[in-house]
């Protein structure tokens, strides 16, 4: 073969491996483009399944985030009352311990305990007991203050913590709560009654010795019959009468009616009723205390005597309804006097009548019925 015919044949093979070539890879290139196409809808679908899953864990994992928001706010309260729970308390009444140590105001708290609750559970199922404790719970929050936080210790037991409050105004506050619980019919169940025990915080005392005051008052309470109110004394304070007493009642002179002898004699019916429990509360119970008791029916008699005969003159319409008021409370206060020294009478019961019927129900509910005539007069 000659020369130039084996060059020809060397091109000639170039430019079919070369036409081979680039139909091999149109072809291929034809392949491929053709495989994308099929592979694009099988990638969308798997993009969209992808997005979908995303979606739905970011939805989860914020649905996540407010419930654990939900039970780090829950983790202060009771979930079946609403009220604060154990945990809540501790934190806060440390708190509030450490205020009080400083001298930054009273501090007192109620142990309240429901009484023959296991009765209830036992005679009417759990469910009962559940609405009854939330029955109660309704019943002790209607009578707090603002300030006032009500605890669930744990079961049927109760604590409400009261800031700047001393022994004398908790006590009241107890015997209000009970009343209020006694009075309150519930459904299915009737009448529930409850025990409570009173505690001021002292200085230097730790809150788990001021919560065991409380608990030992209530224990009390328990046994002395129930549906009754207790109260711990243990250290005394100091009054400018040169009295000890941890408890006294402060004349307000909003109670000033402007009429010289009535005022007088309220005032001094304030004085009267902190010499007598001065007497409970250092010692001198029940001998001294029931002369005080004495004194303070002696001064009361004669200040609704002339009261009556201020009321007679001006012709004041509720005369008569105001008379029969004062002779119950005569009544009363005699028939505690006569019941002092024995288990059926105690602080609470007379520092009830002090300040719930002589001071409250006597000079800021009926009296004032008259204050404007006064005036006029």
């Amino acid at each position: 073969m000659t020369q130039a015919a084996s060059t020809q044949l060397m091109l000639l093979a170039a430019l079919v491996f070369g036409l081979l070539s680039g139909v091999a890879l149109g072809l291929w290139g034809g392949r491929r483009r053709s495989t994308a196409d099929q592979a694009d809808p099988d990638c969308r679908r798997q993009l969209e399944v992808l997005t979908r899953a995303q979606t739905a864990t970011e939805r989860a994992n914020s649905e996540l985030r407010q419930a654990l928001d939900q039970m780090e706010q829950a983790a202060g309260t009771d979930r079946l009352t609403g009220a604060w729970n154990r945990r809540w308390f501790e934190d806060g009444a440390a708190q509030l311990v450490a205020q009080s140590g400083r001298g930054d105001g009273a501090l007192s708290l109620l142990m309240v305990d429901l009484d023959r609750f296991k009765r209830v559970n036992d005679t009417f199922g759990h469910s009962v007991g559940d609405e009854v404790l939330k029955s109660v719970t309704t019943t002790i929050r209607g009578q707090l203050r603002a300030s006032d936080a009500l605890v669930r210790w744990g079961g049927e037991e109760f604590i409400v913590l009261c800031p700047s409050t001393t022994l004398a105004g908790a006590t009241i506050l107890a015997e209000k709560i009970r009343k209020a619980v006694e009075a309150r019919s519930i459904p299915q169940v009737g009448l529930v009654t409850i025990s409570l025990g009173v505690a001021q915080h002292q200085r230097a005392e730790g809150l788990h010795a001021w919560v065991g005051r409380a608990d030992e008052a209530l224990y009390r309470a328990k046994e002395r019959g129930r549906n009754r109110t207790e109260a711990s004394l243990t250290i005394g304070e100091s009054h400018g009468d040169g009295e000890s007493s941890i408890l006294a009642l402060t004349w307000d002179p909003d109670l000033e009616c402007g009429h010289p002898e009535i005022d007088h004699q309220h005032q001094q019916l304030y004085h009267l009723s902190n010499s007598l429990l001065s007497a409970i509360t250092s010692g001198r119970y029940p001998e001294e205390a029931k002369l005080r008791m004495q004194l303070l029916i002696a001064h009361v008699a004669q200040h609704f005597h002339d009261e009556e005969a201020i009321l007679a003159r001006m012709g004041h319409a509720g005369l008569a309804a105001h008379a029969r008021e004062h002779g119950r409370l005569i009544a009363k206060a005699k028939a505690l006097q006569q019941e002092m020294g024995g288990v059926s009478t105690d602080l609470p019961a007379i520092l009830g009548f002090l300040a719930l019927d002589l001071v409250k129900g006597h000079i800021m509910v009926w009296d004032r019925k008259f204050f404007a005539e006064l005036a006029q007069d």
